[in-house]
């Protein structure tokens, strides 16, 4: 405890003499007892509180110097020796000590109300805060006789000057009412409709991660005011199924969500609702129904098709800049090759071998921006199933570097459509 200004303690004596016994007393007290674990403020934090808490005008050089010292956005709890030696240093330097003020060994005497220092004027009296001063000298007694003052906002009024004949009385408001506890609220379960959305993912909302696009449809759902249904368990979520994570700055106009509600509506009146609340870089195509019971877009998913643009790195002057019929040659190389192997991580940490080849149904030219360009334009469907049996588009690169044995780069991906096989 270190008294503050503006309080009935502001005259109160501390002693680090006497935090140290107390101290020592309690951890002794404590020391038997099996499973309780204390904390206890270093003393030397509540004589830095104390000074500066109740400093004059001369704590400014103080707080100055121990600024310069590398003081300023310590923690004292975390570097206690350093900021207590700057401190000290900073005391020192400006002509004071720890006791100028005369409160380490408890000197002002609180139970001699008529002593000459509480009467003199304090370093904050300027600083006036309505409660009369002379109030805080009754009340401080008060507090070492262990009596109570009552709370004015429910009882008469104990005159410490705040409010005055002015002021009025406090209106005291009634809390309202506690409601009967009816059971732990349980969002609605119902499934009576599924509805199968196509939609995009362009411009800076390519750079929307996985988890915060679905912490996004949430919201939109909440704002437009749908009946969205949850699942159940000890953490319910909102019914909101995309068929297959994006890779974070991917762009798309292909992506599926379903969102299955506890109420049927007609698919054009979800789809307006939903595209106001949602951001112009996430345009819907087209909403259908789909039986409840048929399997979900992340079931069902097979295939995706790609657009990616690649750039071929020159390792040296001595390679020159392919043509549209190098690309061609190469994608031919690729579509020829009956097995290209790399190696993958499983989450175990285990690695094993993959033929990406398997996982390539079509390659072709996109578009050529002309017949010499160092960067083309590719379009591939490949294997996009939520197993893991997945052709990204980096993999793709990789393949194109095992047939040439160049080196490639990918500088943009977009996946403009997914393909659904019933089951």
């Amino acid at each position: 405890f270190t008294p503050k200004p503006h309080t009935p303690f502001q005259w109160h004596s501390v002693s680090t003499t006497e935090f140290e016994r107390k101290q020592t007393l309690l951890k002794e007290a404590f020391r038997g007892i099996r499973g309780l674990k204390t904390n206890f403020t270093d003393v030397r934090i509540s004589a830095m509180e104390d000074f500066v808490g109740r400093g004059d005008r001369r704590l400014a050089a103080v707080v100055r110097r121990a600024w310069e010292l590398g003081a300023g956005m310590d923690s004292w709890w975390e570097s206690l020796d350093r900021a207590f030696a700057a401190w000290t240093q900073a005391i020192t330097e400006s002509g004071l000590t720890w006791k100028y003020r005369q409160v380490e060994k408890g000197e002002w005497n609180v139970f001699e109300t008529d002593h000459s220092p509480y009467n003199a004027p304090l370093p904050w009296d300027h600083l006036d805060t309505g409660i009369d001063k002379q109030w805080l000298k009754d009340d401080l007694q008060r507090a070492l006789e262990a009596a109570i003052v009552p709370d004015c906002s429910f009882e008469g009024c104990s005159h410490c000057g705040v409010c005055g004949l002015d002021f009025g009385h406090n209106i005291v408001v009634p809390p309202p009412a506690i409601p009967q506890f009816e059971g732990h609220f349980v969002p609605n379960q119902t499934r009576a409709q599924r509805l199968r959305v196509w939609l995009g993912k362009q411009g800076e909302m390519a750079y929307l991660s996985h988890l915060d696009l679905i912490r996004l449809f949430d919201r939109a759902v909440r704002r437009a005011s749908l009946p969205i249904s949850f699942s159940g368990g000890f953490h319910p979520g909102p019914r909101i199924i995309p068929a297959n994570a994006l890779p974070l700055g991917t762009t798309s106009t292909g992506e599926i969500v379903d969102f299955e509600l506890t109420e049927a509506m007609e698919p054009a009146l979800f789809q307006t609702q939903l595209e106001k609340v949602l951001p112009p870089d996430i345009p819907i195509y087209r909403v259908e129904e789909i039986d409840r019971n048929a399997p979900s877009a992340t079931q069902a998913l097979e295939r995706a098709e790609y657009v990616i643009t690649v750039e071929a790195i020159q390792a040296d002057a001595s390679e020159t800049i392919p043509s549209r019929a190098d690309w061609q040659d190469w994608v031919e190389k690729v579509l020829l090759s009956p097995a290209i192997w790399t190696e993958s991580k499983t989450k175990s940490g285990k690695v094993q071998q993959v033929n990406l080849r398997d996982r390539l149904y079509e390659l072709a030219l996109d578009t050529g921006l002309s017949d010499v360009a160092p960067s083309m334009s590719l379009r591939y469907i490949g294997s996009c199933r939520n197993d893991g049996t997945l052709l990204r588009p980096e993999q793709l690169v990789l393949m194109l570097e095992h047939v040439t044995q160049r080196a490639f780069q990918l500088t943009h991906a977009h996946r403009s459509q997914l393909f659904l096989v019933a089951l």
